[in-house]
């Protein structure tokens, strides 16, 4: 059975109030960034890591008070032979590396040489994603990333690409097994390659494999953020991302699945949420229907028992007697049921 790899969770919140900084200094920023870390918050810092290993490349999101990260030269011997590509989310972020120095507003990106000197400074607080990739697996799809190293990043289609993609990692609540992440890793570094700009050998397989993969999330995440307005169709969706109509048909085919499938299921599995959901007892079925996204009651009704096997009016009894089976006597008097 695959192993999962390692989600980890930092924050200085997690540590005793006196020692907080220094000890997180210590025992992360140190040791698993090779980084010096500076307060400039006024004595109240706090720092919240999120680090996610894939194989060889990982994903980390800080988000921090006012603060400095140094890597100075000792901190180059635990350094390993990796380029990081940051993203900014909540800046101004000023970054000096490889003998450039520039200041990011939210929305920007920069490649870093994670074997050269480093200084990150957010004046005002920041918060940062970046993915980390080895050098050599870059350097075999990018010709020369060294000559890129603290400069800022072209922005473009790849770059809004590996930004949804990374967003798209938040919705892991635990680890991914190492098959998947693996795979999820392989597609980063596609995607860092596309941001760059892959070279001509390289540019088929970067497309074919890490970008076409974030394209497919991006269409699904959109079907699944926009499913509960009626009018939405192919055409918004595809618009939204600035995908021809008949890509993301394709795209969604390949899975199995058309657009009117995905959508479909979106609905009916917000709709059976909500029957289950005891806050949502004072809503009439036809209510859950139309908050669902569905504009005809029949066909909610028709798709979902075709979808579950039951009725909606089934679904919502089955759940009222295990809800009311599993309450303690005394809720359950209370309830007056």
């Amino acid at each position: 059975m695959p192993t999962s790899s390692p989600l980890v969770r930092w924050s200085t919140e997690m540590l005793p109030g006196r020692t907080r900084f220094s000890t997180f200094r210590e025992e992360f920023t140190r040791l698993n960034l090779a980084l010096d870390v500076i307060d400039h918050s006024g004595g109240r810092p706090r720092i919240n890591v999120t680090y996610l290993p894939l194989g060889p490349v990982s994903v980390c999101s800080i988000v921090t008070t006012p603060v400095e990260f140094i890597r100075h030269k000792r901190h180059l011997k635990d350094s390993r032979d990796q380029f990081g590509l940051n993203i900014v989310e909540a800046g101004p972020v000023q970054f000096a590396n490889a003998g450039q120095e520039h200041v990011y507003d939210a929305g920007a990106a920069c490649l870093v040489d994670r074997g050269r000197l480093l200084r990150v400074f957010g004046s005002r607080g920041a918060s940062v994603k970046f993915v980390t990739v080895p050098a050599a697996a870059l350097r075999s799809l990018v010709a020369q990333p060294e000559d890129l190293s603290g400069r800022p990043v072209r922005p473009g289609p790849a770059l809004r690409l590996l930004h949804l993609y990374l967003q798209s990692l938040a919705s892991f609540k635990e680890p991914p097994s190492s098959k998947l992440a693996s795979t999820v890793g392989t597609h980063l570094l596609d995607l860092v390659a596309a941001t760059l700009g892959p070279t001509v050998e390289a540019a088929n397989l970067v497309t074919e494999r890490g970008v076409k993969a974030a394209k497919l999330q991006a269409i699904l995440a959109e079907v699944a953020q926009r499913f509960g307005d009626p009018d939405v169709d192919l055409n918004n969706v595809a618009g939204a991302l600035d995908m021809s109509r008949r890509y993301v048909q394709k795209l969604l085919e390949e899975t199995g699945k058309s657009f009117t499938e995905h959508l479909a299921a979106c609905r009916l599995e917000r709709a059976f949420a909500m029957l289950t959901d005891p806050h949502h007892l004072h809503l009439a079925i036809i209510d859950i229907a139309f908050a669902a996204g569905f504009g005809d009651v029949s066909h909610f009704n028709r798709s979902f028992r075709r979808h579950f096997g039951e009725t909606p009016s089934g679904v919502r009894a089955a759940s009222m007697v295990r809800q009311k089976s599993s309450c303690a006597p005394s809720q359950c008097a209370g309830d007056g049921r």
